[in-house]
């Protein structure tokens, strides 16, 4: 039984020792610059390493993200893994002597300005997702840098890759990242100028060292956790998951329940579920806050009018061009409103008999015909001064004059549709 015992402890040993030299082997690959090579041979050692030798899983983790990090050349993925395995062999040496922790964390200050730097570089050239995926490297690699992660999801909304740009925000809300941070400021001696300090030490140094700076004054910085909230809600307004929209819409209004920006967010949200009444009740809070916003005085026309209130409809386009006096929109609505009400004015034409009463009858609406499209006619000339290609606007204004048998302006417009 002795006899079994020490063969085995043998074998284990011989085991061992064989990792051992497998993995200097895979050193030395890794010096040479022959990292497709280790990535291989680590791949065939990684399941012979028993979880209880430490020593020895610190030490493949710590060759494997090297071999995957190639000195910097490595792509995103393989950067990521690489990060991956370094964080393992930390995390796997905890409690022994740190030999590779210290090795690696030097290593993750040259990553992380590397990332920096190239984070930065990308954004200067508009090449967004290289920058945006070097900005969250930085984050991987020293996960207290939150800002990182928070310039990697500003990034990824601005190249227009939303789904990536959620996951990061959807992260720093996990974080509880709030982008609340002090900022230091001392005044210049000699150009009497306020100046800004990286940190308090820098400020603190020009202050008591060097003597080149007085008056320190510290400022915290503003939340930017409800700007991200409605952020993750217009994308998901985007993707048409309104009722995720709808939380962060509910969350970010916890914080800063009167920003405009949330409120016509929430109203468009509104505005496609069908939920007038909620969209004009948002709508008219918004113009509580901005009263001369033309679009919004607009909107609440277009609401009124959906909802048979014509005259009020018109009350609201009316102010728009006050407001806006080259607001097509509200013109051609305008105008749009008014010709509505002929319709009805035809049809009891159409209904009258042969007595003198009716005759009557069709000459006064007859007039009120004439009367309803020379109320529309400035509507449309104004449309018609701004936007002289709107073909729509060019043949209602030729039917119009038409109507009134005014021939030549008719003339006008018919030829100009003749042109097009």
């Amino acid at each position: 039984m002795k006899k079994i015992i020490l063969l085995s402890l043998l074998l284990v040993s011989f085991q061992i020792n064989g990792q051992k030299k497998e993995l200097k082997v895979v050193e030395k690959q890794i010096k040479s610059e022959n990292f497709t090579l280790a990535i291989n041979n680590l791949n065939t050692i990684k399941d012979k390493i028993s979880p209880n030798d430490k020593k020895t899983l610190a030490k493949f983790y710590y060759l494997n993200g090297l071999a995957l990090y190639q000195n910097g050349n490595s792509s995103y993925t393989e950067t990521k893994a690489s990060i991956n395995n370094l964080n393992k062999s930390i995390s796997t040496e905890i409690g022994g002597n740190n030999y590779y922790t210290t090795r690696i964390n030097k290593l993750k200050v040259d990553m992380l300005n590397n990332f920096i730097s190239n984070g930065n570089n990308y954004l200067d050239e508009k090449l967004f997702e290289k920058s945006y995926e070097n900005f969250e490297l930085a984050y991987r690699v020293s996960t207290r840098d939150t800002l990182y992660l928070r310039n990697a999801a500003l990034v990824a909304n601005q190249a227009n890759n939303y789904e990536k740009a959620l996951d990061f925000y959807l992260e720093l809300i996990d974080l509880n990242y709030t982008g609340i941070s002090m900022t230091y400021y001392a005044i210049e001696k000699e150009s009497g100028d306020e100046q800004r300090f990286q940190d308090a030490e820098s400020r603190d140094f020009s202050i008591n060292v060097i003597k080149t700076h007085e008056k320190p004054r510290d400022e915290l910085g503003k939340s930017e956790k409800d700007i991200i909230l409605r952020t993750i809600a217009a994308i998901y307004r985007d993707k048409k998951d309104f009722d995720n929209a709808l939380k962060y819409i509910e969350l970010s209004k916890e914080i800063d329940p009167n920003n405009i920006n949330l409120i016509l967010l929430e109203s468009n949200i509104r505005w496609e579920l069908g939920d007038v009444e909620s969209y004009e009740k948002l709508i008219t809070k918004a113009l509580e806050i901005n009263p001369e916003n033309t679009d919004l005085v607009f909107n609440l026309g277009v609401v009124n009018a959906d909802k048979g209130n014509i005259d009020l409809a018109l009350e609201f386009y009316n102010k728009a061009i006050q407001l806006d006096s080259s607001y097509t929109k509200a013109y051609l609505n305008a105008a749009a409103l008014i010709l509505e009400k002929d319709e009805p004015i035809i049809e009891e034409m159409n209904s009258l008999g042969m007595s003198t009463a009716d005759y009557n009858r069709y000459d006064e609406l007859k007039l009120i015909r004439e009367d309803l499209f020379k109320s529309a006619i400035p509507y449309l000339n104004k449309v018609y001064e701004l936007d002289p290609n709107n073909i729509d606007c060019i043949k209602t204004l030729r039917n119009i004059y038409e109507q009134l048998g005014e021939t030549d302006e008719a003339k006008k417009y018919r030829e100009l549709l003749q042109s097009f």
